[in-house]
């Protein structure tokens, strides 16, 4: 999987009318191309001016970084190395005797973990039954979720793809300042925290319709 990223760049700043035809032309001399997607908009079909390429070896994507500037159809284009997303998991069943480093010992043996989330009861005084781990592979999500009943030193615990709610994606700029401080959303992260990180400056807003990150294909 990492493999896979190293051989893929992200082409930014395209014009309208750049196809793959041109794509290909150009940055087939740093490398064989392996595959090359301009993404489009599906209600239009005019391309949002930006397009990932991926070349057999990852040696292809480092010249072209190292090749400076890179015009195409007459404007500047803006190339760079995509990065894998991030996955992020809900793990349930949580039982006081497991410790945070017992769960982050075991899960870590998956693959790397970025961000561990364990929300606390202050209430009660104890770490609550779940808690959300982030890895920086998205491969890795998906090998766990192959099985989701998992046994920490004895006790079984659920695991889940973390999917944000769509009211909280609508509405979350607006509840994240009502929702108290206890939980997850009193600490300002919210379902969404830590995912798709890495965007593009400007390319992550605005004219490249929405698109979160450059790690997506």
């Amino acid at each position: 999987m990492l493999s896979f990223y190293f051989r893929k760049l992200f082409v930014g700043g395209l014009s309208w009318e750049t196809t793959e035809k041109e794509l290909r032309e150009h940055f087939s001399k740093y490398g064989d191309i392996e595959s090359i997607n301009v993404k489009t908009d599906p209600n239009t079909g005019r391309s949002r001016g930006f397009a990932f390429i991926v070349f057999s070896l990852g040696e292809a994507v480092d010249k072209v970084i190292e090749a400076g500037d890179h015009v195409i159809n007459g404007k500047k284009v803006d190339p760079k190395k995509a990065k894998a997303r991030h996955g992020k998991i809900f793990v349930g069943g949580l039982k006081p005797e497991l410790s945070d480093d017992d769960i982050k010992k075991f899960f870590g043996t998956f693959g790397n973990i970025i961000e561990v989330e364990m929300p606390f009861d202050k209430q009660k005084n104890q770490r609550k039954g779940f808690c959300f781990i982030t890895f920086d592979q998205e491969a890795v999500v998906t090998d766990l979720l192959k099985t989701p009943k998992q046994n920490i030193n004895g006790h079984e615990v659920d695991v889940k793809k973390a999917t944000p709610k769509p009211d909280s994606m609508m509405r979350g700029g607006m509840r994240g300042g009502m929702r108290g401080r206890g939980g997850m959303r009193g600490r300002g992260r919210g379902w969404g925290h830590g995912w798709n990180q890495g965007g593009y400056g400007g390319y992550n807003q605005g004219g490249y319709g929405g698109y979160g990150g450059y790690g997506e294909y």
